[in-house]
């Protein structure tokens, strides 16, 4: 009515009026269209192939879900919403964009066969470690991709990785490389050293009142409080759905018949056979011939020869003739049908066939024992039937509920009690609780992760439904953030005077350990006898290895670090240790050579050589490529 109204209205001298109007800014906009450069919706062109910032942003979604998956408690989504960060992750698209096209012009490409068996052989779609068509399709539906997007997208990935695997095996070392590796990866080094821990200081007095403030305010990051949140949630679980009504007769007894192979066992026969074969396409004179042969051998088994022996003898099916023709227990739909009907005909009075022709040739049978049909009766079986039935009109209720709490959430993600009432489901309360965890649904690391990520933390939204455990789900808010704060000094006076102790007792550490050595660069004493005087002693440590943890792994590593002496001469040095200081006198450096390597070591070593050569290569590739490349960022769509 109030459109037709002003359609009434708007008529005659009126009408163009305010046509005029509204066509001038159009035809500007339109207009204009013509002359920009269309670029209001990338982030970055490389050469012909642009990069939206569509692409970009659901790009960035996946890499920060990857990385707050990785990283755990760790993750900082505030860290990971930077500017930096998001240029970082865009250069990464270009440079797999350039790969992309140099793949393209190079030509590198997978045959269907070969990407069939890639897909075949991925975990997420096996059964039992089988392929199967119907996780395949059930999971790919699940991600919202069809099956030829998936394909492509395995096509893309494949191609991709035969650059990087093609530089990785043209790698290689040279005898140079390998012998100068292995002299410094095998070189061993003696030396003596005094270790000084931290000199105790619990006797001495405490910092005064000014020390301890000044302390403090030089490192408020060391007494921060931890972020928490306190969540609100809504849970969903088959648990605490009701199963439904009892289903009546008709409908148990129909499922019983529908699905008695699972509670009835069928029988089964123990056999032996001989084939002797005879293709169906073969001469009709062949198939007779081997008939024949087969009705000889079923009449001298009736006749009393051992079946076995006649079948090791005379069976051409090589796998079971070593066992005597054994083919174990069978039961129907294994067998072919000829076959089968032959062997029910058997009995333990009359247990030899006349020969049976199936595709392979004809088959003397011998039945060596019957298991009869075994399992429950309809009466036995009811309770379970009407379990599993009340399960499913569960399943199917929570996945019903489950869809419109999602449909809920997703019309107003700013609150749970519409979803609450609508669903009878109470707002439940957890927390505070830090990205260490807590205690309930806290304890959940994707609980955690959903509770700090950035679409619940920073935009207040609801989060995605989690999955909790089979039909068991969870949505949550954050009901109250405690950001990470300076604590009061009072709060952490103690702890500051503790570091000033422990940092007093390390300084007196390094200053027993400077005149150790002042003792003996001066010429007053040797290494033994100004340690004995400062109440050390000195260890001997020879052919130290770099990956050795004796006598300290902070000191050999630091060792290793220090030139090496001028022979027949020690060199001295104050090295950290990982809790203190040592003086140490390096008086011996031997390379490490291929002779004394272990046998698989050189081979290791050349591999270890090749992998870094190629990972060189690679950057110097992806600069070329760089370089060679027309790539234009457009930073205003990063922020």
């Amino acid at each position: 009515m109030v459109l037709q109204s002003i359609r009434d209205r708007l008529s005659g001298i009126l009408a163009f009026f305010v046509l005029g109007i509204l066509i001038i800014p159009f035809a500007f906009v339109g207009v204009n269209s013509y002359f920009s450069s269309g670029t209001e919706n990338l982030v970055a062109r490389v050469n012909d192939t642009d990069i939206t910032v569509n692409d970009f942003t659901q790009s960035f979604s996946n890499y920060r879900n990857r990385m707050r998956s990785l990283m755990g408690q760790s993750f900082d989504p505030v860290a990971f919403e930077s500017v930096v960060e998001r240029r970082r992750h865009l250069d990464s698209l270009i440079d797999q964009e350039l790969l992309t096209q140099a793949v393209s012009d190079i030509g590198l490409d997978v045959d269907d066969e070969r990407l069939a068996q890639e897909i075949r052989d991925l975990p997420a779609f096996q059964l039992d470690g089988e392929f199967n068509q119907e996780v395949y399709l059930n999971r790919l539906a699940g991600q919202g991709l069809s099956v030829s997007q998936f394909e492509q997208q395995m096509r893309t990935q494949y191609v991709m990785s035969q650059l990087p695997t093609g530089l990785l095996s043209s790698s290689f070392s040279t005898a140079g490389e390998l012998q100068n590796f292995v002299s410094l990866q095998d070189q061993t080094r003696s030396f003596r050293s005094v270790i000084v821990d931290p000199v105790d200081s619990t006797d001495s007095a405490d910092p005064d009142d000014e020390q301890i403030q000044a302390y403090y305010d030089a490192n408020p990051e060391m007494f921060q409080s931890e972020e928490m949140v306190t969540i609100e949630f809504l849970e969903l679980d088959t648990v605490n759905i009701n199963a439904g009504t009892e289903p009546d007769e008709d409908f148990l007894r129909s499922r019983f018949e529908d699905q008695k192979g699972r509670f009835i066992s069928p029988e089964q026969r123990q056999v032996s056979h001989i084939l002797v074969e005879a293709s169906a396409t073969e001469d009709e004179a062949v198939i007779e011939t081997a008939r024949q042969k087969a009705q000889d051998l079923a009449d001298r088994a009736r006749a009393g020869e051992d079946f076995a022996e006649l079948a090791r003898s005379n069976s051409d099916d090589v796998g079971s003739a070593e066992l005597g023709g054994d083919l174990g227990w069978l039961e129907p739909g294994i067998m072919s049908e000829s076959f089968e009907n032959a062997m029910y005909q058997l009995t333990l009075d009359s247990p030899i066939s006349d020969p049976v022709q199936t595709s392979f040739g004809w088959h003397v049978i011998q039945l060596r024992e019957i298991e009869a049909s075994s399992g429950m009766s309809y009466e036995e079986a009811r309770p379970i039937l009407i379990e599993e039935h009340q399960a499913e009109e569960a399943e199917r209720e929570f996945i019903d509920k489950a869809d419109r709490l999602i449909d809920l959430i997703y019309e107003d993600p700013t609150t749970l009690e519409a979803a609450a009432m609508d669903l009878g489901l109470e707002v439940q309360v957890a927390g505070p609780f830090s990205r260490a965890g807590g205690e309930g649904v806290a304890a959940n690391p994707e609980v955690i992760n959903a509770a700090f990520s950035e679409l619940v933390l920073l935009q207040g939204s609801a989060s995605d439904p989690i999955d909790l455990d089979v039909n068991h789900l969870l949505v949550l808010r954050v009901r109250e953030h405690f950001p990470a704060s300076l604590k009061p000094l009072e709060a952490v006076r103690e702890q500051v005077i503790g570091l000033l102790k422990q940092e007093a007792a390390l300084e007196a550490a390094r200053q027993v350990a400077q005149d150790i050595l002042d003792a003996v660069n001066n010429g007053s004493s040797n290494l033994e006898e100004a340690a004995q005087q400062a109440g050390y002693e000195v260890a001997d440590n020879e052919a130290v290895t770099r990956r050795s943890f004796v006598p300290d792994p902070t000191l050999v590593q630091n060792v290793f670090g220090l030139a090496a002496p001028p022979a027949d001469t020690t060199g001295r040095a104050l090295l950290e240790t990982s809790t203190g200081f040592a003086v140490v006198e390096l008086y011996d450096v031997t390379d490490g050579s291929l002779a004394q390597a272990p046998g698989s070591a050189s081979q290791q070593y050349r591999r270890q050589i090749a992998n870094a050569t190629a990972s060189i290569e690679a950057r110097g590739f992806m600069e070329q490529l760089r370089l060679a490349a027309q790539v234009e960022v457009f930073e205003e769509q990063l922020q």
